[in-house]
């Protein structure tokens, strides 16, 4: 009985030490993350000590990590113990002056112990002469009330500052101001909530920054005019713009034209609703399109039930927005109806449902539409269907390259 006591005790003792051993999870590997931030306006400079967070996403895009962090008078910046992963991706986001700024995302090098990310800022400007519509997109509609006009601007800022006002008293609150037709009732917008467009006699204003590069601003505004078979509807742009598309969804029975104006011809949204596109080419600040419309407006009996429409295109928010062919959204018809088109030529319909073939760029278009969320510039809704789009887009990338 004393052999079989010992010969117990003997084996509880080595299960004691052995089960540990089995349980604990190998250590995960850290790194070290180092970084500089450059003020890319000539003769900029970059403030001392500038908070800053270190980002991570898995290839789910589920947020990994969020890590505190300050620069230094030189501008560099670093972050130790890093945890550790070759299936992530990081990126740094800071605020200059009420400017949100974010670096490229970086997977890791295989071996690396340190990891180099570099996050551009520039200085500010109250000039608009560097601004650009990459495109612009308008959207015609019947409701009780008239005609609903949506209207989304994708723009550029070609220089090297970023585009804000300076706001406080006898100040220019901000210099992207925008015309709205006479006799537009009930505007809104997208991405208000925080109170980013301001109505002025003649239009609105956008108080949001516009960072330099293609695509870095979305506008997206929508208001009802009162319609008559024959009315007018002109398009004189703030600034240089690419492209105007003019889109009119089947059932509304109007039809337009003007000096310039092409048909591109009818696209399926991919619910079994078609839409006829109208092209006009670049037009420059001081000229101005003018439009007829014709026909009877299909006025609905009751107000359209909210729905969400979804196509195989989600949304980009990145700067490659206009080379890359400019998804966009539109929110009309009700209150939460989105159509989703890719803007271009014919030549561009057979890549229309390819998915983006930049994965890092559709990793940092989820990066700005999470500072997006977080600054209040997007409603919660609107929010996860774009972010759930991306990832899916991105996920596809991801399968490509595996499968290729």
């Amino acid at each position: 009985m004393k052999q079989l006591r010992t010969g117990l005790l003997t084996l509880l003792l080595l299960l004691g030490t052995a089960v540990p051993l089995f349980a604990q999870d190998e250590p995960q590997p850290t790194g070290q993350v180092l970084g500089q931030i450059a003020n890319m306006t000539p003769e900029g400079v970059v403030p001392n000590g500038l908070p800053l967070m270190l980002h991570a996403w898995d290839q789910d895009f589920n947020e990994k990590l969020m890590i505190e962090g300050q620069s230094t008078a030189a501008g560099t910046f670093q972050f130790d113990d890093v945890l550790w992963n070759q299936g992530w991706l990081y990126a740094v986001m800071l605020t200059v002056e009420d400017v949100l700024y974010f670096s490229e995302p970086v997977s890791l090098p295989a071996g690396a112990t340190i990891l180099n990310i570099d996050v551009p800022i520039y200085d500010k400007t109250s000039s608009t002469a560097a601004v650009q519509v990459a495109r612009q997109h308008v959207f015609f509609d019947a409701v009780q009330d008239g005609l609903l006009v949506g209207e989304i601007y994708i723009l550029s800022n070609m220089g090297d500052r970023t585009v804000t006002g300076n706001n406080g008293e006898d100040a220019l609150l901000s210099p992207l101001q925008f015309t709205l037709p006479e006799g537009a009732q009930n505007v809104t917008f997208e991405g208000n909530e925080n109170g980013r467009y301001l109505l002025t006699p003649s239009g609105f204003i956008d108080t949001a920054p516009l960072r330099p590069g293609e695509g870095t601003g979305q506008v997206v505004v929508r208001y009802v005019l009162p319609y008559e078979n024959g009315m007018g509807y002109t398009v004189a742009p703030n600034w240089p713009t690419n492209g105007i598309n003019f889109l009119v969804p089947e059932g509304v029975g109007i039809a337009l034209a003007g000096d310039g104006l092409s048909v591109e011809g009818i696209r399926d949204m991919g619910d079994g609703r078609q839409v006829t596109i109208y092209n006009y080419g670049r037009i420059q600040s001081g000229e101005s399109l003018s439009l007829t419309l014709t026909g009877e407006l299909a006025v609905p009996a009751v107000a359209p039930v909210p729905e969400m429409i979804e196509v195989n295109e989600p949304p980009l928010i990145g700067k490659n927005l206009a080379a890359a062919g400019i998804i966009l959204g539109l929110f009309l018809v009700g209150t939460a109806v989105w159509w989703y088109l890719r803007s271009g030529t014919a030549d561009e319909e057979e890549t229309l449902a390819e998915p983006d073939d930049s994965f890092d760029e559709l990793v940092l278009q989820i990066a700005q539409l999470d500072a997006a969320h977080e600054q209040g510039s997007l409603d919660e809704t609107m929010y996860l269907h774009q972010r759930d789009n991306l990832r899916q887009q991105a996920q596809a990338v991801l399968a490509q390259t595996e499968s290729g």
